[in-house]
């Protein structure tokens, strides 16, 4: 796991979490179990990590942090067919963390409850992805690749839910593969690109 910008403290206590997580769930790993494997007491552990949750936002932030999932869009000039040409790579580079995958998916269903701890972070991850790409939509209808009419917001929260469900279909079904569904999208928005411009 690559955990650059982190203190060898936290490096420990993420690779061992990431360790328990993956063996027996994120419910079922314990604090004391990611003590113990990264080498600290309890109490050393929650001086760097208050809490459970806040291992698991430290993991699953530090992946789209490598993966560079999260794109300022102020800064980002990319369309969103460029943006969908990259998707292939950048899932198959994703997949090879399932662990990281389940425990994102797993999260992100549960702060749906509206007093779960992480739910801050879900909204927050979510409306980032959405920014990044509802800009990329709007940079593509003003070069005249998307109709002017093409609701921004609404193709940007449909990519992203395609993305993340067939993510989630992986997980219970490895017969699925992400990869080339990726290519199937980014095949058909050139189509829908090019029946747009005719």
């Amino acid at each position: 796991m690559h955990t650059d910008g982190l203190s060898e403290p936290q490096r420990r206590i993420l690779t061992a979490a990431k360790a328990v997580f993956g063996a027996h769930g994120y419910r079922g790993g314990s604090l004391n179990e990611v003590a113990k494997q990264s080498g600290y007491t309890r109490a050393g552990l929650l001086h760097h990590y208050p809490s459970k949750e806040a291992i698991l936002l430290a993991l699953l932030e530090l992946r789209d942090e490598r993966l560079h999932v999260l794109r300022d869009p102020a800064t980002d000039d990319r369309g969103i067919m460029e943006v969908l040409a990259e998707f292939p790579a950048s899932v198959a580079l994703i997949l090879e963390d399932r662990v990281l995958i389940q425990l994102a998916h797993g999260l992100t269903a549960e702060a749906a409850h509206p007093d779960h701890p992480a739910r801050a972070w879900a909204a927050r991850r979510h409306q980032l992805l959405r920014d990044m790409l509802g800009a990329a939509v709007r940079r593509s209808i003003e070069r005249g690749e998307l109709a002017a009419d093409t609701d921004a917001d609404a193709l940007a929260a449909v990519i992203l839910g395609a993305v993340e469900g067939v993510e989630a279909q992986w997980l219970v079904n490895p017969a699925v593969d992400p990869v080339r569904c990726a290519e199937e999208m980014v095949a058909l928005a050139r189509a829908l690109v090019g029946t747009a411009r005719t």
